[in-house]
C-alpha cells in the first residue's frame, strides 16, 4: 500500500509548527520510505519558505514543480492544527487514495488522524475523513464526522479543507490501485 505520512514539529520552540515533514512509503518496497520532503518556516512568520524535496510527483526530475507541491501541502497541512509542539511528537496524517475500480483514477481519499509512535495501525486512529468520488474522479463527497480543523465544530470549513487537502494529494499521483 502507498501512503503519505504528514508531520510538524515546533523547532524554534516557540508554540508555533515550523517544521513539516512529509513521507511517502510504499510497503511493497525494501525500504518501504520512497520518497521525502521537509518543508521550513525559516523567517518565522507562518509561512513556509524553504524545502528539501525528493521527486514527489515522480516525472524523474528533482525541480521547482516538487518544491511548490511540497510547500503549498504542508502549508495547508497546518489548517488540521493536528501535531505535537512538544515530545514526543507524536500526532501524525497518514493520507492514502483508493482505485477501487481499476479504471486509473483514484475514487477515494482517506485520511487518518494518528496519535501514537511507529507505523500507523488502527489502535493509533484518533478520527478519520474521506472524499468519495464517482469512477471518473467526478462529484467528490465528503465523510466527516470529526472537527478536523480543531476549531471547535463541525461544519462547512472541515468538509472544504478535507476536499482541498484530497485534491492536492492526488496531485502527488500515490495510488496504488493493486493494494488498496
Amino acid at each position: 500500500m502507498r501512503y503519505l505520512k504528514i508531520f510538524a514539529q515546533d523547532v524554534l520552540d516557540n508554540d508555533v509548527a515550523d517544521v513539516v515533514h512529509l513521507e511517502f512509503y510504499d510497503d511493497t518496497q525494501v525500504p518501504a520510505l520512497v520518497h521525502r520532503a521537509t518543508t521550513f518556516d525559516i523567517t518565522d512568520d507562518g509561512q513556509f519558505d524553504w524545502v528539501i524535496a525528493d521527486d514527489l510527483n515522480q516525472d524523474g526530475i528533482v525541480d521547482g514543480v516538487d518544491r511548490e507541491m511540497a510547500l503549498e501541502f504542508a502549508q495547508l497541512f497546518l489548517a488540521f492544527k493536528w501535531f505535537s509542539l512538544d515530545a514526543p511528537f507524536d500526532k501524525y496524517l497518514k493520507v492514502y487514495a483508493g482505485d477501487f475500480d481499476n479504471n486509473g483514477i483514484p475514487d477515494t481519499v482517506r485520511l487518518h488522524f494518528h496519535q501514537g509512535d511507529g507505523v500507523p495501525r488502527d489502535e493509533t486512529i484518533v478520527y478519520s475523513a474521506a472524499v468519495y468520488s464517482d469512477g471518473n474522479g467526478q462529484g467528490a463527497s465528503v465523510s466527516l464526522h470529526q472537527d478536523v480543523n480543531n476549531d471547535g465544530k463541525v461544519d462547512r470549513q472541515d468538509s472544504e479543507l478535507v476536499k482541498q487537502f484530497a485534491a492536492l494529494f492526488l496531485k502527488f499521483s500515490w495510488v496504488d490501485s493493486a493494494h488498496c
